[in-house]
């Protein structure tokens, strides 16, 4: 018996560690400069996933990171490409004709509303959450990069040093009043197969089989005594 609470004394901590930590986790994905867009027509647009609003993602196995299109009818994700800077990436979109919902999906990060971009024409940005804004203004200014930099996110009237009014909480994506005419209601066109994002980690998951393996073999070894 005091065997199994020492191994158990162990493992639980391993499994901590095999869990990514979420608790107060939150970032935002900002754009590039967007060109006018033309319906049918390959553009590859730039957008960087800053953690805190800030900074480039501080840990490991990220995940997933897309830019992903809906019209209320279809769902268009386009895997991004890391590029040369933190944090910086791209990824060649190209839309029918329409108006479109644009979010970015940010690894195990919840996915962040970017904006509108009505095709032909322009990205519409929506402004960050008011209590992200609130949070950046708070940060002490850090420098990550070089003359290739991310856009500053606009903090509109929040004033630094004060406390959000509520924790970071992920902004739902509206769904657009036009839609493209065609498909049916609820379908979803993946560009590209990409990871999933999945609370299960491959490193959570071995370690949680790993300890579950070795209690197995010590209890049965305590049985034949």
């Amino acid at each position: 018996m005091r065997r199994i609470l020492f191994l158990l004394a162990f493992i639980v901590p391993l499994l901590a560690l095999g869990a990514p930590a979420r608790a107060g986790g939150w970032a935002l994905t900002v754009m590039d400069p967007v060109p006018a867009t033309s319906p049918d027509t390959t553009y590859t647009l730039g957008f960087w996933l800053l953690q805190h609003g800030t900074h480039p993602y501080e840990g490991s196995d990220l995940g997933e990171v897309a830019l992903e299109f809906t019209d209320g009818k279809r769902s268009l994700r386009f895997p991004g490409v890391a590029l040369k800077e933190p944090a910086h990436y791209a990824a060649a979109v190209s839309l029918p004709k329409g108006t479109w919902e644009v979010k970015g999906i940010q690894g195990w990060f919840e996915p962040y509303r970017i904006g509108t971009l009505t095709v032909p024409g322009q990205l519409r940005v929506a402004p960050a959450p008011r209590e992200f804004r609130q949070m950046i203004a708070n940060q002490s200014p850090q420098e990550h990069w070089g003359v290739i930099r991310p856009p500053s996110v606009p903090l509109g009237d929040v004033t630094p040093g004060v406390p959000p009014s509520r924790a970071a909480t992920p902004t739902p994506v509206a769904t657009p009043a036009a839609a493209l005419a065609g498909g049916s209601p609820g379908e979803t066109t993946t560009v590209a197969i990409v990871e999933q994002r999945s609370w299960w980690r491959p490193s959570y998951v071995v370690t949680a089989l790993l300890g579950v393996a070795a209690l197995a073999a010590l209890a049965y070894r305590v049985r034949r005594r």
